[in-house]
């Protein structure tokens, strides 16, 4: 199964989100079955940072076309949403119409079920699908909204892949009676961040919430925190990654992040990792990256539903058996199950050659 595997995505290095947390991962397990080149397509800096790096891809894609003539070649394209799914779909064509390459297409969007009801986006969507090998959906539930529109044929679900960033040593919670709870993630509308920092005004004093992360609603939570007078009682720390992140998470005792927009949700598995009582939104994505045991969900996102939800996940923390959220995400996401997912698809679309 030698092949060559050519990973056009986003560039990791700087970025922020699910995509850039899991690209890393992708590239070590595609070395298990042979040469990998990363082709970055996207970049984390202003205006040029999306246009001029996809144009590039264009060539490198040829260049790596004829560096490895007659080695097997399998692309794997890893769209975004939006502009970024009409930019993708351009290098698809180009890869399969011209360059006559297998692609892979991985649908990341969490507005999947939105660009399905818009005749645009559908058609755009559609596109994607028929022109690639394979599409790699990353739940079931993402592979039951495209069959509804008849686009199931090629769909192979693949999970996101995960493993621990570190090593650390696990960190104790404290012994001061907080109840800190963690909010984390891209700070972004529908992820649940506003609604959550207004539940802890209906929670009691010694519950406090830890931001973890940056986007475009920082500033109207803090102004939001100003105004109900929680500042005193939230915490902001930015965006974290590596040793800084495991930390903290081994420091909170709930997690909350009622998102309605995820398509998969690697901050619930890092979450579960650690044996964090979750509390979620029922968003059909999500419920499939969440063990229900360790988990409280939610059907509506206004404070007082939220604040009883984060009580009542305070209080589950006492029944997880530590080292159970560790094992069953190996069991479902871990590197290893991953990897042999994939390779069960490459040989797929190797038999049929």
């Amino acid at each position: 199964m030698t092949a060559i595997h050519v990973v056009l995505s986003t560039e990791p290095k700087g970025g922020k989100g699910g995509v850039a947390t899991v690209i890393p991962l992708h590239l070590e397990l595609l070395g298990a079955f042979g040469g990998v080149v990363h082709i970055p397509t996207h970049r984390s800096i202003p205006v040029w940072g999306k246009l001029v790096p996809w144009l590039i891809s264009f060539f490198g894609c040829i260049n790596v076309t004829r560096r490895y003539a007659g080695t097997k070649k399998l692309f794997h394209v890893h769209p975004g949403s939006g502009f970024c799914l009409l930019r993708m779909l351009a290098l698809t064509a180009f890869l399969r119409l011209l360059l006559r390459q297998s692609v892979f297409v991985y649908l990341h969007t969490p507005y999947l079920e939105r660009y399905l009801e818009s005749r645009f986006w559908r058609h755009l969507i559609a596109a994607l699908v028929r022109l690639s090998t394979r599409t790699v959906a990353l739940t079931r539930h993402a592979k039951d909204l495209l069959e509804r529109h008849g686009l199931s044929k090629k769909i192979k679900v693949i999970p996101n892949p995960y493993r621990q960033e570190t090593s650390v040593a696990r960190a104790k919670k404290e012994k001061d009676g907080i109840c800190r709870v963690l909010v984390m993630g891209r700070i972004v509308p529908g992820k649940g961040f506003l609604e959550t920092l207004r539940a802890f005004a209906q929670l009691p004093e010694h519950f406090h919430l830890i931001v973890a992360g940056e986007g475009p609603l920082v500033e109207a939570m803090r102004a939001e925190g100003q105004e109900l007078a929680l500042m005193s009682r939230v915490e902001w720390v930015g965006w974290i990654s590596g040793d800084a992140k495991q930390r903290l998470l081994d420091c909170v005792d709930v997690f909350c992040l009622p998102s309605r927009v995820d398509s998969f949700g690697m901050s619930f598995v890092e979450a579960q990792y650690h044996d964090l009582p979750i509390v979620a939104f029922r968003h059909p994505p999500v419920l499939e990256v969440i063990r229900c045991e360790q988990a409280v969900y939610v059907d509506s996102l206004d404070p007082a539903t939220l604040a009883r939800a984060v009580i009542d996940a305070a209080r589950l923390a006492g029944s997880i058996e530590p080292g159970s959220g560790r094992r069953w995400i190996e069991d479902h996401f871990g590197l290893s199950r991953v990897t042999r997912i994939v390779e069960e698809a490459i040989t797929e679309i190797s038999d049929t050659d």
